[in-house]
């Protein structure tokens, strides 16, 4: 066995690919042997690389065809640093990093102080490793990070092992990826406002009271009518006016003369009592029930809604839709997200936004504990961050394998929680769900539609059928009574 360990060509063979597990079946002709071997890779504590030592590790024997045990492929090992550092690149964004005056560092300055989602990750990792951390600083544009590159040079180079803080898949195959271990959904938001109490906004919500109108006056017309074939001395006037009177409450009818008269004031009567029914609780809904405010569900709904989109000028222009396009060349600039949301919040607009800024601002935003802005239902487009890992480096594989395990053990989705805020998370899902609950408080018997009562109409066209009825029948006895 000695001599195949000191072959000078398997030597330089796993020199050369010793950041990675490679297992090999060296055969010993003169022992009918073939000996299954690896060379795991070793970090010496006083110099923090990779020990160049060729100590093979046999995992299996196979005599005569036959394996002493069925292992031939074992489980990688990982790399143990022996707290030795693990350098790694930290950009910013919230809620994956923050790192406070972060405007004061320059690019691959060690980073002082430091928070976020990724930050904790990164510990899993470095404990996993058994490895100490260094963390530098990455200078990326957070509004539009697709365009910094740099501080990929870094990776490459071996200046860092690795970097995170919100990264994505958009540095082709010069590095090695870590896997998706988080998503987040870009959407449309906008401001939720009810109509405030105002002498405007109360005519338009009785804007449906013309329905009474018209029937006013086609009772004052038909009354007018029959008055006069009564020979009853009544001017229009004075039917215009006690019609009114009695619509409103305010006065009653003039005595009728005749059957047919009785019946068309009898369902005129009765239309003026669901008038004022429907005036007092139109009334009373307004001055104490807030009604909805406005949802939109859809990206449609947002593009159809007439509402101005505030949208950053760099980089909103994310996606090639034909509909968010057209829309988006409608839009106002504004600057970051805090400006465009301050600015959707003043002008009553629309804006896209990440999910992870979503909820404080909608927590922050409330008022009285109710949502002051919503977000549709369905999503633009999802993002999905995966952090960015040296090709060569020994971690790859770990690190792989460490972010697979936590994302699907539910604990990235814990931790993202934590970085955002679980009590921002927790008053925001309470501010939108008392925005909803007030949306549907009303359906059951706040206001009332004109289709709700509808029946008071069709029985006033049938009063008005039962009284022509009459007349029809008055106008034919009265004939057969002047021929007789």
């Amino acid at each position: 066995m000695s001599q195949l360990i000191d072959d000078s060509k398997l030597q330089a063979f796993v020199k050369r690919y010793k950041d990675r597990d490679i297992t090999f079946i060296i055969p010993d002709d003169r022992a009918e042997k073939h000996y299954v071997i690896t060379y795991p890779t070793t970090i010496d504590e006083k110099t923090c690389e990779p020990v160049e030592k060729f100590e093979p590790n046999i995992i299996n024997i196979c005599i005569n065809g036959t394996l002493e045990t069925n292992i031939i492929f074992p489980e990688l090992i990982r790399a143990d640093f022996k707290k030795c550092a693990l350098k790694v690149g930290m950009a910013t964004m919230s809620p994956f990093s923050k790192i406070p005056n972060e405007h004061t560092l320059n690019n691959y300055d060690l980073v002082p102080e430091i928070e976020g989602f990724d930050v904790e990750i990164v510990k899993i990792i470095a404990n996993y490793f058994n490895a100490s951390i260094i963390l530098y600083y990455i200078n990326r544009e957070e509004q539009n990070p697709y365009t910094s590159t740099e501080f990929i040079e870094f990776i490459v180079n071996g200046s860092m092992e690795m970097s995170a803080g919100g990264l994505y898949r958009i540095y082709g195959d010069r590095v090695s990826y870590s896997g998706i271990y988080t998503m987040q959904d870009v959407i449309w938001i906008y401001a939720a406002h009810r109509p405030g109490r105002t002498w405007v906004n109360m005519v338009r919500k009785l804007n449906e009271l013309y329905f009474f109108d018209i029937f006013y006056l086609l009772y004052s017309i038909t009354s007018y009518f029959f008055r006069k074939y009564d020979n009853a001395k009544r001017s229009f006037r004075d039917i215009i006016l006690y019609s009114w009177g009695a619509l409103v409450g305010a006065a009653s009818l003039p005595e009728p003369k005749s059957l047919k008269h009785k019946m068309l004031d009898v369902s005129y009567l009765i239309l003026c009592i669901f008038m004022a029914s429907y005036m007092n609780i139109q009334l009373v809904s307004f001055l104490t029930i807030d009604g909805p405010s406005i949802s939109f569900k859809t990206n449609d709904d947002i593009i159809n809604s007439g509402r101005v989109p505030y949208l950053n000028k760099v980089n909103k222009y994310f996606i090639q839709d034909s509909k968010y396009l057209a829309f988006a060349n409608t839009s106002k600039d504004c600057g970051d997200f805090h400006d465009c949301c301050v600015k959707v919040l003043e002008n009553d607009g629309v804006t896209v936004i990440l999910n992870e800024h979503f909820y404080p601002l909608q927590a922050s935003s409330a008022v009285k504990d109710e949502a002051r802005v919503l977000k549709t239902t369905t999503k633009i487009i999802t993002v999905y961050h995966e952090m960015i890992i040296r090709k060569d480096s020994l971690i790859v594989t770990g690190v792989q394998k460490v972010l697979k395990s936590l994302f699907e053990a539910g604990i990235c989705k814990h931790l993202f929680t934590q970085a955002i805020g679980i009590s921002v998370v927790a008053k925001a899902n309470s501010a939108n769900q008392v925005a909803l609950s007030n949306s549907y408080s009303c359906v059951s018997g706040c206001a009332i539609t004109l289709s709700q009562v509808a029946g008071i109409f069709y029985f006033w066209a049938f009063g008005c059928a039962l009284s022509a009825s009459a007349f029809l029948l008055e106008i034919i006895w009265k004939r057969q009574r002047h021929s007789v």
